[in-house]
């Protein structure tokens, strides 16, 4: 958020939190007025529409073309995180694509992607009705089945193949939903599992390139990465124990950047304008990891004592 407050080109924006009369309308118009307009391209939460999407699949094929060239292995499993679904249903269409353009890669018979629910509510949801891959529910945005078929209209409008049906039977054969309560917990916070798995990073995760030279650190955050880091690493001790399991590759796939840009915005001063339920969201909230230290409280903080983790672009 602080992010998007420090840039003046972002269109029209509203902040949640405020349920009044006044705040209502304001979403109205924000919405009225992104969809009106022609300079910008109006995206759902998380950034789901079909050219979000398709920047996945994008992605995705990228991936495939480094396995094809031997630069990466190929993955029995990719885990990823699931919010506004936009990621997971990209890599959903770009590996039916990859396969369809013949590409070897995701050529595993046991091939998944795990999606791992971030929010309690999508995740009672999907526990209980299969709410993201059940087609009943594939009328509504933000589901993978929503999504992957305006994916693959848009893929088919522009000119590419018609994977349409190849992408809903991966849907169903290739893709597995974790609802994991321990690891799901409170929308936007670690968990006592995710907890323990950001401490282990911290303390022994490194990141190295395809020539083995270290990178700068990345970070587990117990919003996303530490959703779908924690079944992965349970997943693979589980398979190691397991003696006649063949050899797997898991893979963890997230599109957070590791740089976390700042405009020529004042953000610090726009943020202390925001509402009390956002102002007291980011009061309760707690910077835990040791790679990525900073705290923002509109009590007692200062921008400096979290702009050492922006980077101004």
């Amino acid at each position: 958020m602080l992010s998007v407050l420090s840039f003046s080109n972002i269109g029209w924006m509203y902040n949640w939190g405020d349920l009044s009369s006044a705040g209502i309308w304001k979403i109205l118009t924000a919405v009225r007025g992104a969809w009106k307009q022609n300079t910008f391209v109006p995206m759902m939460l998380g950034g789901n529409c079909p050219s979000g999407v398709l920047g996945q699949v994008g992605g995705m094929l990228e991936l495939a073309e480094q396995i094809d060239a031997g630069d990466s292995p190929d993955p029995s499993r990719i885990y990823l995180p699931v919010g506004s679904s936009c990621t997971i249903s990209g890599l959903i269409v770009g590996a039916v694509l990859a396969r369809h353009l013949g590409i070897k890669a995701f050529s595993n018979d046991d091939f998944q992607i795990v999606g791992c629910n971030v929010h309690p509510g999508i995740a009672w949801l999907d526990h209980t009705f299969d709410f993201h891959t059940n087609p009943v529910f594939g009328v509504i945005p933000l589901t993978i089945s929503h999504s992957v078929k305006s994916a693959c209209v848009a893929l088919r409008d522009l000119g590419g193949p018609d994977i349409e049906a190849d992408a809903l039977e991966f849907v169903k054969t290739s893709v597995s939903i974790r609802t994991d309560q321990e690891v799901v917990g409170t929308y936007g916070a670690h968990t006592a599992m995710t907890r323990s798995v950001a401490k282990l990073y911290d303390a022994q995760g490194s990141v190295v390139d395809n020539a083995g030279e270290t990178k700068h650190p990345l970070w587990v955050c117990g919003h996303f990465v530490g959703k779908a880091l924690a079944p992965l690493l349970q997943d693979l001790k589980e398979q190691a124990a397991d003696s006649s399991s063949n050899k797997i590759s898991y893979m963890l796939w997230m599109t957070k950047s590791a740089v976390q840009p700042k405009g020529n915005e004042d953000e610090w001063t726009r943020f202390l304008k925001e509402n009390d339920t956002i102002k007291q969201w980011a009061n309760e909230g707690k910077a835990e990891s040791l790679l990525r230290p900073g705290r923002v409280s509109t009590i007692d903080g200062l921008n400096s004592d979290y702009r050492a983790v922006m980077t101004y672009v």
